[in-house]
């Protein structure tokens, strides 16, 4: 018997979640036995966890304020395999990946400098917030798109400050609609990830 009675579309979600979710606790055990991870990444992975967590995830999940919850916009079948309390944490570790891929393109673009790691510049950014926007506007179409409404039904939180009351589709993939309220998210978060890689390589960084 299926797990959960999941279909298959549902099914793959799920593998596809437990795996990003996962993945950077693997990472993490990884890096740090190597002993192969600077403290300021090291911190800005983890205070961007935290931000994710607070900033939108824990909202969201439990329809805080003006939103269903996500149990409310998903079948049953995925509200068994994906239990409401622990699907914030899975949720924010994925967000956490997103973080750590961007640090990682960052520093293969910039593999012959590290200046961006001590003052803004604009093209890392640029290269965040590019990443972010993209992955986003994939997860809202292909990876939850049964589960994020196009009518507002997602709660108000600290990174989505419009919430329910101002959410227009922006455009439309395949017919499915990346709205103006799921993307806030990414938006708002990308400077906030970039400000703190400068802030803590600045803390505990030496300049070469």
């Amino acid at each position: 018997m299926n797990f959960c009675d999941l279909s298959n579309d549902e099914l793959w979600l799920v593998i596809r979640l437990y795996f990003f979710a996962l993945a950077p606790i693997l990472l993490s055990f990884y890096y740090l036995k190597q002993k192969n991870i600077s403290t300021a990444t090291a911190f800005t992975l983890l205070v961007s966890f935290f931000i994710a967590a607070i900033g939108w995830e824990i909202w969201i999940t439990y329809g805080l304020w003006d939103g269903l919850s996500v149990n409310q916009r998903r079948s049953e079948a995925l509200n068994c395999a994906v239990p409401q309390n622990l699907n914030w944490i899975l949720n924010s570790l994925g967000d956490l990946l997103i973080v750590w891929i961007g640090l990682f393109l960052l520093k293969i673009w910039f593999k012959n400098s590290n200046s961006h790691l001590r003052k803004w510049n604009w093209t890392a950014f640029i290269i965040l917030f590019s990443w972010f926007l993209l992955q986003n506007i994939y997860v809202e179409a292909f990876f939850y798109n049964q589960q994020l409404g196009s009518n507002g039904d997602l709660s108000w939180a600290p990174l989505n400050p419009l919430g329910s009351y101002y959410n227009p589709i922006l455009f439309k993939i395949m017919e499915r609609p990346i709205t103006f309220q799921t993307q806030s998210t990414w938006f708002l978060m990308s400077p906030i990830v970039y400000w703190l890689l400068i802030y803590f390589n600045n803390k505990f960084t030496v300049s070469k």
